[in-house]
């Protein structure tokens, strides 16, 4: 056995150990040390953070309003970080990091059962390593919660349905139920109809619909979801006059899955939107993504009944078409809602490895991919480098050139091992070069660009606070709709458009008003008496006593 065939072996015997680390090189350097982006992170943030200085952990508040966008749990979760760790950006983005190590386990211990502990090894590394949930794994937003909570549902769907021992099983199914109230309470409806429906279609493509419909404990199970959900949803209905229903239920539900939320179309996408964007989120693994769903479908196909109940990754096939065709169906898009698509897709990743692998063609596989992969890595680099004088002022003049080099460096060092014939040493070549890109944004990339973009407006709500003295600060934005002066100033923010500076005459003095160096002139002439105090990057904040 050589030294890498036993380095090998002893990462797959401590898999859950060695993913554990691997997702807090990933998820946790300098979680703390750039600014929250506008606009979601700083609503989040700035919600849970006055939940906890106000005590009221019921009715979530944005910028003295209510905010039922999204139900509560999101909002408990960085409240809890932020009473642990201290208010600030790493409490806020924290429940995020956690819960994609969580769901990065699950994925390798369902790879484990359904195929074998290096699949399983595999399916949790190409996750985390996946350019969606290193994005994700570091945002403080909804969708890597409800990721988890839906994966751990689920997971525990499949334990169950597996389990020959009848408590065990329950035990399996009890856990899916309260997972499943968790997604609800993350994310409302979907985190029930979702999951159910994939459920579903399991049990009928497997033929087994009848038999599995009979092995739900579906009293304790569903008095157990309601126990999860059901107390907060009428609770907060009732403090708000049933204004959380027409806000999330009707119109980000109903109406944002069947129509338009806003005049003109708001995030309204074509059926075909999450095809290559589910291609791109999973790269560095994107050339075998298609290939890896395209096996099972086949193997489907020509099975017979008996046969297709046995295959294990018809499962994990329904789970990842099953996200995928639901959220096309709606009319309303984000990049972000597939997510839960993805655990999946690394778990058919894994299946389509292992059998190249038990075949002996892994070698000849890689090698289309591994040279795609290195030219188009490499082209976005020299793309990125060439229009980098397009960007403008959102990224530092240094920033393009050693991007495009960290980007590129797995795919290239992934090609030298294929050319090496060295096929498993390829794909750790290519997660070292993710791991380098992960640690080039958090201690490079993310900071510069939050240095030009956010630290501007928070310099300006220091010189807010210094103009106003030992009064309490009313800052208004001209012009301006930046979410992350709510979450910075810690205050009630006035947002006001052409024709409503009329609004800020009746303001309490002094007064700040932060708004766009172009379009000082213009306040200054809506708002006569209005003094210049300061001037960062393009803004400037103005006031007046």
């Amino acid at each position: 056995m050589t030294r890498f065939e036993r380095l090998t072996a002893l990462l797959v015997r401590n898999r859950y150990s060695a993913l554990t680390v691997l997702c807090a090189l990933l998820y946790l350097p300098n979680l703390g040390g750039y600014r929250l982006f506008d606009v979601d992170e700083p609503r989040y943030a700035a919600t849970a953070q006055r939940m906890v200085q106000s005590g009221d952990w019921c009715v979530p508040y944005f910028n003295g309003e209510y905010r039922f966008e999204k139900p509560v749990l999101t909002y408990w979760l960085i409240g809890g970080a932020i009473v642990l760790l201290g208010d600030g950006e790493a409490a806020a983005r924290f429940p995020a990091a956690a819960c994609a190590t969580g769901t990065v386990l699950l994925t390798c211990l369902l790879g484990t059962r359904l195929l074998a502990p290096g699949a399983g090894l595999a399916a949790g590394m190409a996750l985390a390593l996946s350019l969606q949930f290193l994005a994700l794994g570091r945002m403080a937003l909804t969708d890597m919660p409800l990721t988890f909570f839906f994966s751990a549902c689920l997971a525990l769907f499949l334990l169950a349905d597996r389990e020959p021992d009848r408590k065990r099983a329950r035990l399996h199914w009890l856990g899916a139920f309260l997972a499943c109230g968790l997604a609800v309470l993350t994310k409302g409806p979907v985190g029930l109809v979702l999951p159910a429906a994939i459920v579903g279609v399991y049990w009928l493509a497997a033929g087994r619909l009848r038999q599995g419909l009979k092995s739900v404990p579906w009293i304790s199970g569903t008095l157990l979801f309601l126990a999860v959900c059901l107390p907060w949803y009428l609770l907060v209905n009732l403090r708000s006059d049933w204004e959380f229903f027409r806000v999330f239920i009707i119109r980000h539900n109903i109406q944002r899955f069947a129509g338009e939320v806003a005049p003109g179309g708001q995030h309204v996408e074509p059926f075909w939107y999450y095809l290559p964007l589910l291609v791109a989120g999973a790269w560095p693994w994107s050339f075998f993504s298609l290939q890896a769903i395209a096996s099972p479908i086949r193997q489907f196909l020509r099975s017979t009944r008996a046969e297709r109940t046995a295959q294990p990754m018809l499962f994990p096939l329904v789970w990842c078409l099953g996200v995928v065709l639901f959220f096309s169906v709606a009319r309303a898009k984000l990049p972000t809602y597939i997510t839960p698509a993805f655990p999946p897709l690394m778990l058919l990743l894994a299946a389509y490895w292992q059998a190249l692998y038990v075949k002996g063609r892994m070698g000849a596989a890689l090698k289309a991919p591994a040279w795609i992969g290195a030219i188009l890595s490499a082209g976005a680099g020299v793309f990125l480098i060439v229009r980098a004088g397009s960007l403008g002022g959102s990224v530092p003049s240094w920033l393009p050139m050693p991007a495009a080099a960290v980007f590129a460096a797995g795919s290239l060092l992934a090609l030298l091992f294929v050319l090496r014939r060295k096929p498993v040493a390829a794909l750790f070549g290519q997660a070292l070069g993710q791991i380098s890109l992960a640690l080039f944004l958090a201690l490079a990339a993310l900071p510069a660009v939050s240095a030009l973009r956010q630290q501007p407006q928070v310099e300006l709500i220091e010189c807010a606070r210094q103009y106003s003295g030992p009064a309490e600060v009313n800052l208004a934005a001209y012009r301006y709709r930046k979410t992350a002066l709510v979450y910075y100033s810690g205050q009630t923010v006035t947002f006001v458009e052409p024709g409503q500076c009329a609004r800020l005459d009746s303001l309490a003095r002094p007064l700040t008003v932060l708004t766009r160096s172009r379009y000082l002139a213009e306040l200054q002439d809506s708002l006569p008496g209005l003094e210049l105090i300061a001037r960062s990057a393009d803004l400037v904040l103005l006031g007046k006593k």
